[in-house]
């Protein structure tokens, strides 16, 4: 295992998300990388002082008052226009679908990319997965 590869697995091993032999290749990982545990030490801190503030409470009106504040700033689409959109959203929808059972079924893979190892296979995963917890925490979009 890399740096690269151990540093994006470093979240879920801190959750104790991770098991088996990923776990494992990360335990030996930083066994040998002072520059990976420096980040494992940094990101227990970062949880820590997360773990600190807690989640702020959100009033269980604040949806309906951002969907209200929504409506008065853009006005319904009507006719053709309205139509149109639903069609367009329908329509990302089912290709949304229709590529999720694709690519999730393994269709699209071909058999020597079907059995990447299980540390590829996890990064991608954590990738996936956790991006927008990322960007937030980045405070990104």
């Amino acid at each position: 295992m890399n740096c690269r590869q151990a540093k994006r697995l470093l979240p879920p091993y801190l959750d104790k998300e991770l098991s088996g032999r990923v776990r494992d290749e990360i335990d030996v990982h930083l066994a040998s990388c002072p520059a990976c545990r420096a980040e494992l030490e940094a990101l227990k801190a970062d949880m820590g002082l997360l773990e600190q503030f807690g989640a702020p409470e959100v009033s269980p009106y604040l949806a309906t008052r951002v969907m209200a504040d929504i409506r008065q700033k853009r006005p319904a689409p009507r006719g053709f226009a309205r139509l149109a959109g639903t069609f367009a959203a329908a329509l990302v929808v089912a290709v949304s679908i229709g590529a999720g059972i694709f690519f999730g079924s393994g269709l699209a893979q071909s058999p020597a990319a079907a059995s990447t190892n299980g540390t590829e296979a996890a990064v991608s995963y954590v990738e996936s997965s956790n991006t927008g917890m990322y960007n937030l925490m980045a405070g990104g979009d």
